[in-house]
């Protein structure tokens, strides 16, 4: 095993988890699903089926597994110290018994059953493997049964935008109930089947002696750890408060708590990773010191170390060693029990309790989400020879399903009725502002960088040009950003939006904001330009990696179902508007440059040229009066008159002519035309040569009526100047 060969194997896993995560999320499912699925895929059951396992034992062989296995379990001890680092156990005060009972309830109800479920498994054969303790097995496999991924959840209520509704405050508040009362559980039921595996707790009054001995040093430890190393914890808020951040000291010190923390549960037999949950939870929870410690190592810990877990059990799950109709028939029959139980006693309780049908139907949803936790308890078991490797693969497909199924059902549930709040939203917000729409102008500014929404907002104004019109700043990201954007305000008290608000009022334009987390960025662009009947959407160039075109990625997405005119800036620097040049092509795609630069005419300090660039054998005198006619069609000359100058260059290269007459204006407005080479093929193999050559800023035009697609483009006349127009 060499150093290489364990940078090979971090690089497939993280390529691979990477790649499923990505998949699923677009999916509209759990993220850590896929890189779950991922992990499996490295194993028997995906990568060992290549060449009779020929591929999996050169890329992971025997000798190398140690040390992944080690890597996994440093990986799951950050992770659980993340998990009780962002878990606010502050806020459990004051909500009343219907989380409390059916927190409590929602664990030892399926843990019960999971009691009876685990012995029909194993006194029928039903998995097909061969338990060494049963009575570890039917513990430990119960207790998987039981947990719900509180982080998966919370990722859910996320993505949904339930944090602030009535039943993701219950799901939550009840799944920190149930997260630390299940971690207490484990702690009792680890050192119990471990006694039990031994041998050493084969006597039923040994066996409760052992539990009863381990739930006394677990309280004893959490008592220790609540009132005593809590109250030493709050100096290290305390440093942050005075500094703004942690210093590297103080965070060192951090992680030696965490791991001295996880070594005393393991000595005191309990496992490490209850340590590390236990040390997160006492920290304060302030919400900037808490994204603060994440942010350290949330990366390292979710990017590598997790993946190597799921990696690491994906090695010995061979789910394709699962032959047999009796055994996917147990697998689907028990996943249907396991999702019925778990919602009947999470949702049952708290309907008793007080709360409304649909809340707690979708309480009952949210409590089968199954993920790290379960996976973390089934290593446990597995490792400690309680789980056999048939039955570790047997749950991990039951509980995969489950949570594949019941995030599913809640996003087909929840999304309609998301939609319809936004439209309500939007609705509201625009009733008793529409005005005649001849004398009003609404523009749409889809916002996602600081450093670019004062140069959007400063274009708008220009399109206003001192009339009355509206400006609707609309803020959205991705869910998972959505939730990081909000914590990182909390530090830094400013968005996108507070940077547009400033600029809007400096130049005396009323902007109203709007943000909403979303999965589907562009479609939601386009329907809230048309949900406000805007008349213009005006946005940011977005270049992505494999194709940084600039006008490619979400920008192109809008492009092509945008229900109004589109400007797309390509920003380099912004000094005033008072030097615009049109050019000017003769191709339908003119009309929205034009359309755009008469908006811009009405201010009395624009400066608009018109550059016509034609091939050097044509005749000058035509091509004048052609652009003339267009000009007095889209420019006509105004009350008090405008500084409107027409300019003709022969050149077989009008790229090249934008290029260099960037140098003497302010702002270019260019129709979305394949001969300004702004498009890049896949990885950058292509021409933007506009977009990267200007000295100053570009906006591209689309119009509302214009043609969606290059190939209509290229195949318009060269230069048709009154007809093309």
């Amino acid at each position: 095993m060499t150093i290489q060969h364990l940078v090979l194997q971090i690089a497939v896993i993280l390529l691979v988890a990477r790649s499923c995560g990505a998949a699923l999320r677009f999916m509209g499912l759990p993220e850590v699903v896929g890189e779950m699925i991922g992990g499996i895929l490295l194993g028997p059951s995906g990568l060992g089926l290549l060449w009779h396992g020929s591929v999996q034992n050169w890329l992971f062989p025997a000798e190398s597994l140690p040390l992944l296995n080690l890597l996994a379990g440093l990986g799951v001890i950050f992770f659980m110290f993340i998990v009780g680092l962002e878990l606010d156990i502050g806020s459990l005060r004051g909500k009343g018994a219907t989380v409390v009972v059916t927190g409590i309830t929602g664990l030892l109800g399926p843990f019960i059953c999971g009691l009876a479920i685990a012995w029909t498994i194993l006194h029928y054969h039903l998995a097909g493997g061969h338990e060494a303790s049963p009575l570890a097995f039917i513990l430990m496999a119960a207790t998987a049964m039981a947990m719900t991924a509180f982080p998966v959840l919370a990722r859910v209520i996320s993505d949904l935008n339930l944090g602030k509704s009535p039943a993701g405050l219950l799901a939550i508040s009840t799944a920190a109930v149930l997260d630390v009362a299940g971690w207490c559980l484990l702690a009792v039921i680890y050192d119990l089947a471990r006694a039990n595996m031994t041998g050493a707790g084969s006597s039923i009054l040994f066996s409760v002696w052992v539990g009863t001995r381990t739930a006394f040093l677990a309280a004893a430890y959490v008592i220790v750890m609540m009132f005593v190393i809590r109250r030493f914890l709050w100096r290290f808020y305390a440093h942050f408060e005075v500094r703004g951040r942690m210093t590297r000291n103080v965070l060192a010190i951090t992680l030696f708590m965490l791991l001295m923390s996880g070594m005393v549960t393991e000595v005191l037999g309990i496992n490490a990773i209850f340590g590390a949950f236990m040390m997160g939870l006492i920290f304060p929870a302030d919400e900037a010191f808490v994204q603060h410690i994440t942010s350290k190592l949330e990366d390292l810990t979710l990017l590598i170390l997790m993946p190597i877990f799921f990696a690491n059990m994906g090695l010995h799950t061979d789910i394709a060693g699962l032959v047999g109709h009796d055994v996917w028939r147990t697998a689907a029959e028990l996943a249907g029990a396991l999702f019925l139980i778990k919602f009947i006693f999470s949702a049952g309780p708290a309907r008793l309790l007080g709360a409304k049908t649909a809340d707690a139907a979708r309480l009952g949803l949210l409590m089968n989400t199954h993920g790290v936790v379960e996976l973390v308890v089934l290593s446990i078991g597995w490792q400690m020879r309680a789980i056999s490797s048939q039955s570790l693969a047997l749950f991990i497909v039951v509980l995969l399903a489950i949570t594949v199924f019941s995030s599913g059902l809640t996003r087909l549930i929840e999304f309609p009725a998301q939609r319809r709040k936004l439209r309500q939203s939007i609705a509201s917000r625009s009733s008793g502002k529409q005005t005649d729409a001849g004398s009003q102008l609404h523009i749409l500014i889809p916002l996602s960088q600081p450093d670019t929404s004062k140069t959007l907002v400063q274009l708008a104004a220009g399109l206003l040009a001192g009339r009355p019109g509206r400006l609707t700043a609309l803020h959205m990201l991705e869910p998972g950003d959505w939730q990081h954007a909000r914590e990182s305000r909390g530090s830094t008290g400013e968005d996108p939006l507070d940077f547009a608000a400033r600029e809007a009022a400096d130049h005396k334009v009323t902007m109203q904001p709007l943000s909403f987390p979303s999965r589907t960025i562009a479609r939601d662009i386009c329907r809230v330009a048309q949900h406000q009947h805007a008349d213009w959407i005006l946005m940011g160039a977005h270049r992505g990696i494999l194709n940084p075109s600039a006008i490619g990625g979400v920008v192109k997405q809008v492009l092509k179902k945008a229900p109004c005119h589109a400007g797309i800036l390509i920003s380099k620097k912004v000094c005033g508007l008072q030097r615009i040049l049109v050019p000017y092509l003769g191709e339908p795609q003119d009309t929205g440059a034009l359309m755009a630069a008469q908006l811009f005419s009405r201010s009395a300090d624009a400066q608009i040229t018109i550059l016509h660039v034609v091939k050097p054998q044509r005749a000058a005198s035509d091509e004048e009066m052609g652009v003339k006619d267009l000009v007095d069609r889209f420019l006509p000359n105004p009350e008090g008159g405008r500084n409107i100058r027409m300019q003709i260059v022969p050149s077989s290269d009008p790229a090249g002519v934008v290029v260099e007459q960037s140098t003497k204006h302010d702002l270019i407005i260019l129709g979305i035309s394949p001969k300004w080479k702004l498009q890049q093929n896949l990885l950058g193999s292509g021409p933007s040569f506009v977009a990267h050559a200007s000295s100053c800023s570009i906006l591209v035009v689309q119009s509302a009526g214009a043609p969606r697609k290059e190939a209509a483009a290229s195949k318009a006349p060269a230069s048709k100047a009154p007809a093309a127009a």
